[in-house]
């Protein structure tokens, strides 16, 4: 406790009564202030021998004033900045204090010790659902979305997200009716194209391909959000018919401000069309340092340097990476560690075991192709460049 002013009879200074607390034992065993029992009291009762004035203290804040709506109304932007942009190149550990911010406010909401309005729930539950699907918990995030109301502005986003997590499982029946569903929320563009892909997914690319190219003016005319999911759906369509000089062109639309997922996949047919040159190019010119860049990054510009006879530099870096993932059997970069056992160090047992294990929870055209690579990797016992 901290006291402000210390007196006595004497109108002794703090600093003389602190030094003096040494001695105050001997002034005690002298002192005729004793009683029969040894209990000292004062020889006068009126005397005032000790006072003390707390120092003021600034009141502690409770829950509901710092897990208040306001402060998650400011807290808010700065949130949803990092989950953005822990998807760009170099930037994945952004993630890590995105999640210590949901954490901290989910935790409260459990305990019921806030002040947040409904609205701000759905907002926090919607940013833990992103956080969780980029941790491949899809089944948690699904729990997530499904407790934002029908009625709430985020519902419509909520339901993009959704559909996306049940393309990434497989099942293409529920994406359908999350994609059905964004009709009902006035975004006709983006549940056309939900619905396109989910066509493609369910084993009929032919199909979705024409309806897209059907389609295409009026998504080139659309929003600068409607346009780059338009490429994207048309490149994954394009990969899955193999035709990859198309798949290139779209998955390059707005490379340079692409998340990480585009490079990956524009990376994978540049290098299938023999185009190892200007992989290597565009991502030397990543604005991220190259021991910053994310595993999926530096093992396709691996597999390039391999390609073009390059000094091993690359290899070796991500050669270290994979062997510590592999220790800790990291579920998360299995697609990766499966990558690399197929491109830059061929090991068709470890390629189809780590193919396996990605497939298991993500089953986008890129994981299949991943699998079939694998597969034929252990039936030939070559390395597939």
């Amino acid at each position: 406790m901290n006291h402000s002013v210390l007196k006595t009879s004497l109108n002794i200074s703090l600093k003389t009564v602190l030094s003096g607390l040494l001695a105050l034992p001997v002034l005690l065993i002298s002192s005729k202030g004793y009683t029969d029992n040894n209990t000292w009291v004062p020889e006068n009762t009126n005397e005032l021998v000790l006072s003390y004035q707390p120092s003021p203290r600034i009141p502690l804040k409770s829950n509901l004033e710092v897990y208040s709506s306001d402060n998650w109304q400011q807290l808010q932007p700065e949130i949803n900045n990092l989950l953005s942009q822990s998807s760009y190149p170099g930037k994945s550990q952004l993630e890590q204090q995105a999640q210590a911010y949901i954490s901290e406010w989910m935790s409260v909401v459990e305990k019921n010790n806030h002040s947040l309005t409904p609205k701000d729930i759905s907002q926090l539950k919607l940013f833990n659902a992103q956080l969780l699907q980029k941790k491949h918990r899809f089944n948690e995030a699904l729990q997530e979305l499904n407790s934002i109301p029908a009625h709430h502005q985020l519902f419509a986003q909520a339901l993009l997200i959704e559909s996306r997590i049940h393309h990434i499982q497989g099942h293409n029946d529920k994406a359908r009716q999350s994609c059905g569903q964004l009709l009902n929320q006035k975004l006709p563009l983006f549940a056309q194209l939900c619905l396109i892909e989910t066509e493609a997914l369910s084993g009929q690319p032919e199909k979705a391909y024409q309806l897209i190219k059907t389609f295409d003016k009026q998504y080139q005319n659309s929003s600068d959000s409607v346009l780059t999911w338009y490429h994207q759906v048309a490149g994954s369509i394009a990969r899955i018919l193999n035709k990859t000089t198309e798949a290139e062109q779209h998955f390059s639309f707005n490379l340079n401000q692409a998340p990480n997922s585009q490079w990956f996949q524009w990376a994978d047919m540049a290098l299938n069309n023999g185009n190892a040159d200007l992989v290597m190019t565009k991502m030397k010119q990543l604005e991220a340092p190259e021991l910053s860049l994310e595993d999926g990054l530096i093992i396709r510009m691996a597999r390039a340097e391999k390609v073009l006879g390059n000094k091993n530099t690359l290899q070796k870096l991500v050669k270290q990476r994979i062997e510590l993932r592999v220790k800790r059997s990291d579920q998360l970069h299995a697609a990766d560690i499966a990558y690399y056992y197929i491109y830059i160090a061929p090991q068709p047992e470890q390629a189809l075991y780590w193919a396996e294990k990605n497939w298991l929870s993500v089953k986008e055209p890129a994981d299949r192709e991943l699998l079939t690579l694998a597969q034929q990797l252990n039936q030939k016992g070559v390395a597939h460049e």
